[in-house]
């Protein structure tokens, strides 16, 4: 029999956390999940997106003032995935 290292082995894998790993990775996951579907988070990155835009929009309106060829900047809008990470 050979003795080279098997990365199957059972001792290998406990050893090496995998276990703990792959529960730990699920479990991020399903709180990901339930933070995406959450009414209330929903709200509040809409009510974000809102209140950003009334931002640029009055810088933009401040802008024209100085120069009036200047051309308003649209921010892109927030997703939950993008406050996530």
């Amino acid at each position: 029999m050979s003795k080279k290292k098997s990365y199957m082995d059972n001792d290998n894998i406990l050893s090496e956390n995998l276990l703990k790993k792959i529960r730990d990775k699920l479990a991020n996951k399903l709180a990901i999940r339930q933070i995406k579907n959450d009414s209330q988070v929903k709200k509040n990155v809409k009510k974000l997106n809102k209140e950003i835009e009334e931002l640029w929009d009055e810088i933009n309106d401040f802008e024209k003032q100085f120069n009036p060829k200047a051309k308003p900047f649209k921010p892109k809008k927030l997703t939950i995935d993008d406050l996530i990470g």
